[in-house]
């Protein structure tokens, strides 16, 4: 009984990850002149051309943003539909013109500190 029990935690485990195996996992981090900034993602992030907006995310991965007090959380389906979260303010898939602002600056900050992948 012990041994199907552990079967069926370690096929729950495997589950609940499953969606984001086989996915590289990287985090960058800089802190320096009181300012903390922190990128971490799966999967692979595209902007658009002027570098102020995500164009999309890999099925099922992330990029995480925080600069300070300020966070981003974008993260894409397994259709590549992607929701956002600014501020813990709640997930959306429209952003207002602040939120686009914000948006801006947080892709222009992980491009400059590295997080970019090859225009598709």
């Amino acid at each position: 009984m012990k041994k199907l029990q552990f079967v069926a935690l370690v096929a729950l485990a495997a589950s609940a990850t499953a969606c984001r195996f086989g996915q590289r996992h990287t985090t960058i981090m800089e802190n320096g002149n009181g300012v903390m900034v922190k990128i971490e993602y799966v999967g692979q992030t595209y902007f658009n051309d002027e570098g102020t907006a995500i164009r999309s995310i890999s099925p099922n991965g992330y990029v995480k943003y925080k600069r300070d007090d300020q966070e981003l959380l974008a993260e894409s389906d397994r259709n590549g539909k992607i929701t956002y979260e600014l501020n813990d303010g709640g997930k959306q898939t429209i952003l207002n013109q602040d939120d686009k602002a914000f948006l801006a600056q947080a892709v222009k900050d992980m491009i400059k500190h590295g997080h970019y992948a090859d225009k598709r």
